[in-house]
């Protein structure tokens, strides 16, 4: 798919000394547009987005997509976040440790509520989601103020860079959106994806329904 009039920049932050050959091979399978590597490498995380933000807007780039390293990647990623034509979008990436949930969240700081529930493969409106794989137009970059990355607290909880941008970002009148047709799998010691998820909340329901039965086996038994 040949995508004219963008000049993709690929923001990827290299926090880890090793790069999973996962991650590698995905990246390498990806289709992609004419487009500039923009890595960093030192810092701390909020440090290395910010320096890839100050590079694509200094390199002339028309957008940028943040990917990080601990996932792996559909070849039609790119050009499908592209296709939407919008200012902020992402794909589709669960936590990797339990309780494995979707990142995509609605509400506000300090009162985010996961959405765990969507018409498959539809474009979901977020207030918040993670920078694993997200599309942005530089010109989102170029309109707030910088740095965009930062770490705050909130009521007393710290507030990843990731979601404070996002926050501001929807102060600012954005929409952020998540394609959840665009599979990522976050790499831990498995890939986490959608079936991860609902596995891993069979499980707990039933936990939860075992807990209630032997309860009311108790209870008849004092009777």
């Amino acid at each position: 798919m040949k995508i004219s009039n963008s000049k993709l920049g690929i923001g990827i932050p290299t926090n880890f000394t090793m790069i999973p050959t996962e991650f590698f091979d995905s990246f390498i399978l990806m289709e992609k547009p004419e487009w500039i590597y923009l890595r960093a490498s030192t810092g701390h995380i909020e440090d290395m987005r910010n320096g890839i933000v100050k590079n694509a807007i200094q390199a002339g780039c028309s957008h940028l997509i943040m990917m990080d390293t601990d996932q792996v990647y559909d070849a039609q990623t790119i050009p499908r976040l592209l296709s939407h034509k919008l200012p902020i979008v992402g794909c589709l990436v669960y936590r990797r440790y339990p309780p494995f949930d979707p990142l995509m969240l609605r509400g506000e700081i300090g009162k985010y509520q996961n959405i765990n529930e969507w018409e498959p493969g539809s474009l979901v409106e977020v207030d918040a989601t993670g920078t694993g794989c997200v599309l942005y137009d530089v010109d989102v970059f170029k309109k707030m103020p910088s740095p965009w990355f930062k770490f705050s607290k909130s009521s007393g909880a710290v507030v990843g860079e990731d979601i404070g941008f996002c926050s501001d970002l929807r102060e600012a009148g954005y929409k952020i959106f998540v394609d959840t047709s665009i599979p990522a799998g976050h790499l831990s010691r498995m890939i986490i994806n959608e079936g991860t998820w609902k596995l891993y909340r069979k499980v707990k329901e039933t936990e939860a329904m075992h807990k209630i039965e032997h309860g009311t086996l108790i209870t008849k038994k004092e009777e």
